[in-house]
């Protein structure tokens, strides 16, 4: 009896993944944590090494194709007891299905496709699916790979032909061509995430303003020493450490809601999460402890898990457990927003695009570096003035670089 390999949970939400690249082949032997498969989860791309040593039998689903938590990924042969022969042991050659066999098994009737119609691709939970909802396969788009149908192609025919039974007057006719992707991976995940948080929390959003001109100050005098080891200051790491004064003060801004037991969970560390653009979608990754870490350790943090999450390397652990974030989107233009909450936590910070601009110092006109500043919090657990009052204890200190340094010591 074959031994059997499932796909397991990866991590906190993760009910399945797509297969990206397969590392091994059918008949492939294959050692004890050699790498079998890379899987995209809707977080990053992990590698799935093997928990066996031996050969493999069948491999269950093709680079681009979905499996669910649970599924059999890899099936291997039984190893073989030598049965005491000299001439030693004869290995199984792998099953394979010939391309004819499957062409001949594609045209089966009863399994939603009939006899002698073109080849169709599709997995018999597919086919079995088509047959229960009346569907003819041979009229139906595959959008998997090499044109295999998948069960959400189905769900678009059937939708195709609700609309086609609908009142001519009903149709909203599409002006051009479009083009179907699919909704999965981080973007079904982000989707999933910002729906929830919208639903669950009443947000509430409080902006205002920090003049970054000291900071500034701060920050070219450093630079030269930080670029000399490889990195690149920012303003964030500043503002990480400003943001942890202000959650110290005010740990309601640092907290959740926990419903089932009716609490609130005033948390004692700060993992500050940091929203990043990737080319695949928003991911929020955590930096854990930042309270702890000096400026010069954040900014190599920050580079690191920028770098990978851009890269979908990054590892699920570091995906995880953050209890406040911070949203960036001024990087790419945009003074003020009203950032979604990044559920469970209590609150987000949102940061604007940071340029000079004319504002009044002591009677006198004077250009400033200045930062807009957009803090979403939940209605429940803070209210206006609690939150107001955490916002000036963090701009006091993006104003006043020098607590920072005093609170670091």
């Amino acid at each position: 009896m074959a031994r059997e390999f499932k796909f397991a949970d990866l991590g906190e939400g993760i009910t399945e993944g797509e297969i990206v690249k397969w590392h091994i082949r059918e008949g492939s032997e294959v050692k004890v944590d050699q790498i079998l498969v890379e899987i995209e989860t809707d977080k990053a791309i992990v590698p799935i090494p093997s928990p066996y040593a031996g050969r493999v039998k069948a491999l269950h689903g093709k680079e681009g194709g979905l499996i669910k938590v649970g599924d059999v990924l890899v099936e291997f042969q039984e190893a073989k007891k030598d049965s005491g022969s000299v001439v030693g042991i004869l290995e199984e050659a792998p099953d394979e299905v010939p391309e004819e066999a499957e062409a001949r098994t594609s045209n089966l009737e009863g399994l939603g496709q009939k006899p002698g119609a073109r080849r169709v691709r599709a997995i018999p939970s597919v086919r079995a699916l088509a047959k229960k909802m009346g569907i003819d396969l041979t009229g139906v788009k595959g959008t998997g790979p090499d044109g295999r149908i998948r069960k959400e192609d189905l769900q678009d025919q059937t939708r195709g032909l609700e609309a086609k039974e609908k009142p001519a007057e009903a149709l909203i006719k599409a002006d051009g061509d479009v083009e179907r992707v699919p909704f999965r991976g981080v973007k079904r995940a982000q989707a999933k995430l910002v729906s929830e948080s919208a639903q669950k929390i009443p947000h509430v959003t409080f902006m205002d303003k920090a003049d970054m001109t000291r900071l500034q100050e701060v920050r070219e005098q450093e630079k030269p020493s930080i670029e000399k080891q490889g990195l690149k200051l920012t303003f964030l790491p500043f503002i990480i450490k400003s943001v942890i004064a202000g959650l110290k003060q005010y740990p309601y801004l640092n907290s959740s809601l926990d419903e089932s037991r009716q609490e609130i969970v005033l948390k004692k560390y700060y993992h500050i999460g940091i929203a990043v653009d990737t080319p695949d979608g928003l991911m929020v990754f955590a930096i854990k402890n930042a309270d702890k870490k000096s400026i010069l350790e954040l900014a190599k943090e920050l580079a690191e898990l920028t770098r990978k999450a851009a890269s979908r390397t990054i590892d699920l652990k570091d995906l995880k457990g953050s209890t406040f974030t911070l949203t960036n989107y001024g990087v790419i233009g945009g003074m003020y927003g009203t950032p979604i909450i990044n559920y469970p936590e209590a609150a987000i910070l949102g940061i604007g695009k940071i340029e000079d601009q004319p504002v009044i110092r002591n009677g006198e006109v004077a250009v400033r570096k200045i930062a807009p500043l957009s803090l979403s919090f939940d209605h429940r657990l803070i209210d206006g003035a609690y939150a107001g009052r955490f916002l000036n204890t963090v701009i006091e200190h993006i104003e006043n670089p020098n607590l920072l340094l005093i609170e670091s010591r």
